[in-house]
This record gives C-alpha cells, structure tokens and sequence, in this order.
C-alpha cells in the first residue's frame, strides 16, 4: 500500500474542514504550551477560550499539557491540570466544577479496535467512546482513563492507575485495573 492511499483510507471520514481546524488548534495550543508559571496561565486562557466546547471559569493548566479535538472538550469551572498529561476529546469529554488532574495523566476517548489481523491495527479508524468527568473528582498521577468511562462525583483515583469501567460517587479506586478500595463519604464503608 502506497503512502498516498493510506493516507487516504486513514482521513476518509475527516472532512478537510476538520483537519484545517485541527492543525490550526495545535498551532495555538504550542504556542503557549510550554509558557511557565502564572504568565502562562494568562496567555493560555484565551486559547482555550476560543477553542474549547465550553470552559466554566480560568483553568489551572499548567504547561506541556497536550491537547487533542478540544471542539469536543467541555469542562467546568475550578479545573486543573498538572504537567505532562495527555487529554484526546476525539470521543468527547466533558468534565464538572473542582476537579483536578495529576501530572502525566492519559485521558483519551477514543478505542483502537484491535479484533482481526485485517488491516493492520494502525490503518483502522478509531471509535469515538465518550469520558465524563463529574464533579469533585481528583486524579492522581500517571492515571490512563480508557474510552468510554463515566468517573461519579467525588470519585479519587490514585497514582499509577487504570479506569477500565465507570465508578461510583465518593469512591476511592486504585490498582490495574483500578478497583473500589473504600468510600470518601462517612455515611458507607
């Protein structure tokens, strides 16, 4: 298979509308990617102002966050977000007040399929599985949140990580694949 039909097979359903939005999205977001400190914030506010689907108040993200389809991306108010995390909306992500996310965090909602040895995993589209993020949740560092979960208000996810399947509110989860380890409300064990 040549590079051009590839290419071609692999955009197919992208319009050229959406990849003109999509390099110009990152052009803004490099900009300011790496600008420290609270200089950084500032310059970073307005880009994601305008790009993404909906921003609730000034976030907190810091610099080298990497962020992919942020048409697709809402997020309330009182977010932030540590170095080095790695947010793809392509699926979509919609994310409540007072959450916090820790440095070197993989959110993506979007599924390789990997069944069947025809084409090879990398020539197929991804399946877009929405991630949403309730309020008053925190996630902890070198976290992977996998397509397709619902994280509960008050949810904590510690350090290392991985979300395979939706949580419940006030729960404590940890391990790989993360698993409830307790309850954050006083009134359940």
């Amino acid at each position: 298979m040549s590079t051009i039909s590839f290419l071609r097979d692999k955009l197919k359903d992208v319009s050229i509308g959406q990849v003109l939005r999509d390099e110009v999205e990152q052009m803004l977001l490099w900009l300011f990617k790496y600008a420290p400190g609270s200089l950084g914030f500032l310059l970073r506010y307005p880009v994601y102002k305008l790009l993404f689907k909906r921003l609730g108040s000034l976030p907190f993200i810091q610099a080298n966050v990497t962020i992919w389809r942020t048409d697709r991306l809402q997020v309330g108010s009182h977010f932030g977000v540590n170095s080095g995390t790695y947010i793809n909306a392509i699926g979509g992500i919609e994310i409540g007040d007072h959450v916090l996310i820790g440095s070197n965090v993989t959110i993506s909602s979007g599924r390789h399929p990997i069944d069947g040895e025809f084409p090879p995993v990398f020539a197929r589209p991804t399946i877009p599985e929405k991630i949403v993020i309730e309020d008053d949740v925190w996630i902890a560092a070198n976290v992977v949140i996998l397509p397709g979960v619902r994280l509960a208000k008050g949810t904590v996810v510690g350090a290392n990580s991985v979300v395979v399947r939706d949580t419940e509110p006030y729960s404590v989860m940890a391990g790989t694949p993360a698993k409830l380890l307790r309850y954050r409300r006083n009134d359940r064990t």
